[in-house]
């Protein structure tokens, strides 16, 4: 009767959204929240002259790049978003391949998203406050140049 449950859990339930996993160019990195996992296209309005008034029709452009905003807590030894940011400065930049998987109760990956070719726009040290006792989380928002969705 339990197995039953769980196989219409498995089937008829929505997929929760707190179990994922992320690489960063191959490499594991926790984050407590991922967003932007977005694709959208430009649109244009074109018009044109008819025989009863101008008609005006939506035609779809170009699709615009992926932007994520990856959000973590900040641990001791935990630069390696920044120093990735930070390599725009230098010598030593890449661009990487991001990978995030959405992963079910037994972590096996249900659905993937893929960025090409990202790199770091924007990183964000945490909010400091002496009256506080809440977590320090720093983010980095990235670039890329498409996004592939796979299950």
């Amino acid at each position: 009767m339990a197995t039953d449950a769980q196989a219409a859990i498995i089937t008829d339930y929505p997929i929760s959204a707190f179990r994922y996993s992320a690489t960063i160019g191959g490499t594991a990195i926790s984050f407590s929240e991922i967003s932007g996992l977005n694709m959208d296209y430009d649109t244009t309005e074109y018009k044109e002259a008819a025989a009863g008034g101008v008609r005006t029709i939506q035609v779809a452009g170009q699709r615009q790049a992926p932007s994520l905003t990856l959000k973590r807590g900040l641990f001791k030894d935990g630069l390696e978003l920044y120093e990735w940011f930070n390599s725009i400065h230098t010598g030593k930049f890449t661009k990487k391949e991001v990978v995030i998987s959405l992963l079910d109760n037994e972590n096996k990956s249900i659905m993937t998203w893929k960025v090409m070719n990202a790199f770091p726009t924007k990183f964000e040290g945490p909010s400091l406050d002496a009256k506080s006792n809440e977590v320090s989380f720093q983010s980095i928002e990235i670039k890329g140049d498409s996004i592939e969705v796979s299950n």
